[in-house]
């Protein structure tokens, strides 16, 4: 029952998460409060217009009101949320009930972060900065990595993007990704930092390389890095350790 129950949490999340998303862009007051409502009529939505997934099928992907259509993005990303959630406290189990808040938020912050970046290549700093000093806070006062490990990690990723990002004057990464390798850095620590950033630029490779083949990018394309990073960041902190004890395996 506990799955369930964290599921459906995903899922409630990952609706809030859109409200979250849009009013972080166009700099809306009331982020966190205030009833939602059709971008495009703005009729207030009532709560069955706000079932996460079910309302988009029953509604026929179409506003109640108005019948603009709804992007497919709101139920991907409640089914996102719900789907990782899951997949997070199946990982980190339930005999540490901080450790499982913990990953469940960075889960969420992961989340968030990105569909922003694909949806319009920028990092908020309202995410990104506080989820920064939760997680030194964190990693330190659970013992979970020690200042030379959290340092170190840190550092890292943030001298290597500084460099790219002041060096080529912004032209091939943003600012936002400076933040991002700290976020990394913090939850990853020395040396699963570097497991992390290969596997994001793997990740991102792969799929630069499929767009380019289908089309769908040329090489002047912006192509959002942030989810590849965090999509490394998630792969090291749950199978890090093995992934590196098989690579040692193999020297």
């Amino acid at each position: 029952m506990i799955y369930v129950f964290i599921t459906i949490l995903g899922l409630l999340l990952g609706s809030f998460a859109s409200v979250l998303i849009h009013r972080l862009h166009t700099q809306e007051k009331g982020i966190l409060t205030g009833r939602s409502k059709c971008p495009r009529c703005e009729k207030m939505l009532g709560a069955l217009d706000l079932i996460p997934v079910v309302s988009y099928i029953v509604n026929w992907a179409t506003c109640r009101f108005c019948k603009a259509p709804i992007s497919v993005r709101y139920p991907l990303l409640e089914l996102s949320m719900g789907g990782l959630f899951l997949l997070t406290t199946y990982l980190v189990g339930m005999q540490s009930i901080l450790n499982l808040v913990f990953f469940l938020f960075i889960s969420f912050v992961f989340v968030v972060l990105t569909f922003y970046d694909f949806l319009f290549t920028e990092v908020p700093d309202e995410i990104s900065l506080p989820s920064i000093g939760l997680a030194v806070v964190f990693m330190l006062i659970t013992g979970q990595m020690g200042w030379v490990s959290l340092l170190i990690g840190m550092s890292i990723p943030v001298v290597f993007f500084g460099a790219l990002y002041f060096g080529s004057g912004g032209r091939w990464l943003g600012g936002g990704d400076i933040r991002i390798g700290a976020l990394m850095g913090a939850l990853l620590g020395w040396p699963m930092i570097l497991i992390g950033l290969f596997l994001g630029y793997l990740t991102g490779a792969i799929y630069s390389l499929i767009g380019l083949a289908i089309g769908k990018f040329n090489r002047k394309s912006q192509i959002p890095f942030v989810p590849f990073l965090l999509l490394g960041t998630y792969i090291a902190i749950f199978w890090g350790t093995d992934l590196l004890m098989w690579y040692q395996g193999r020297l």
